[in-house]
């Protein structure tokens, strides 16, 4: 296997969990589009697990390079980003789509799916492509498994450790760190505009304990299940502050990225569903 992606710890990430398996071997691992290219080539591997932002050449590009350089490679690709243009392009490419934020879930099973010659496309996926490109399942079942992509303002997001924290220490002690010692190192236009900002770049740099409260009871629950469940949730509440102090409401699925026994970051995405909640609680 090949793993192409421009985040170091999130490379590390990938190669450790397939690592865990004896039949996958990671024979390769790059971070810009043309390496990758010439890397496939070079490699013919069974599988490239593919990011789609890349320096010099975008992922889709590369797959695009690497059907004719390497035909035989399948091709999965494992991003942020959700956007139904890319993710139908990006498919015409490749054999699977897996969202980043919900990779600690789905990452093996998707591999495994793709090698035996099957698609794969994640449940953080849009539902039009889903009902597309997914084997063996009628579009009432592929509803099922993604509840949450019919909007198209995701926020995406990823969340940094001020120092990258062990997964050993007591558990109360990594949520006062995961609450209290983080900060938004990215993210896109539509997670800054739920905050109430107007791009991006004035958010990150903010530290998560600005927006998420960090001795609201519920975020502490949200944390513990996140460390509990292996520093992953999928479609779970967070109650959070604007900019301006205004109360709001996401549903998050995130993935934590833990190397060599250590959180280093946390990929997600998340949608405001704060009028949704306030007619749950009229009612």
């Amino acid at each position: 296997m090949l793993v192409v992606d421009d985040y170091e710890p999130w490379r590390r990430f990938i190669c450790s969990t397939l690592e865990e398996y004896p039949e996958f071997q990671v024979s390769g691992e790059v971070s810009d589009g043309l390496e990758a290219v010439q890397k496939a080539q070079e490699l013919q591997a069974d599988l490239i697990l593919l990011d789609i932002g890349l320096p010099t050449l975008n992922g889709i590009e590369v797959a695009r390079r690497i059907r004719e350089l390497s035909p035989k490679s399948k091709i999965l690709f494992v991003s942020q980003e959700s956007s139904p243009d890319v993710v139908e392009e990006a498919l015409s490419f490749g054999e699977g789509y897996v969202i980043k934020a919900q990779a600690a879930a789905e990452l093996t099973t998707a591999v495994k799916a793709v090698l035996q010659g099957k698609h794969f496309v994640g449940t953080g996926v849009r539902l039009d492509l889903t009902a597309r490109h997914t084997q063996g399942k009628s579009r009432k079942n592929a509803e099922r498994s993604c509840p949450l992509v019919t909007d198209t303002s995701e926020g995406m997001f990823r969340v940094d450790m001020d120092v990258p924290m062990p997964v050993d220490l007591p558990e109360d002690e990594q949520i006062r760190r995961i609450l209290n010692d983080t900060y938004i190192a990215d993210c896109n236009d539509a997670l800054a505009r739920m905050y109430g900002l107007d791009s991006a770049k004035d958010l990150i740099g903010r530290r998560m304990a600005e927006m998420v409260v960090p001795d609201d009871s519920k975020n502490i629950d949200l944390t513990r299940q996140f460390i509990r469940s292996g520093y992953q949730v999928l479609h779970r509440r967070s109650y959070e502050l604007d900019v301006h102090g205004k109360p709001k409401v996401f549903l998050n699925s995130m993935t934590g990225v833990v190397v060599e026994g250590r959180l280093t970051t946390t990929l997600g995405r998340q949608l405001e569903i704060t009028e949704v909640e306030s007619l749950d609680q009229a009612y």
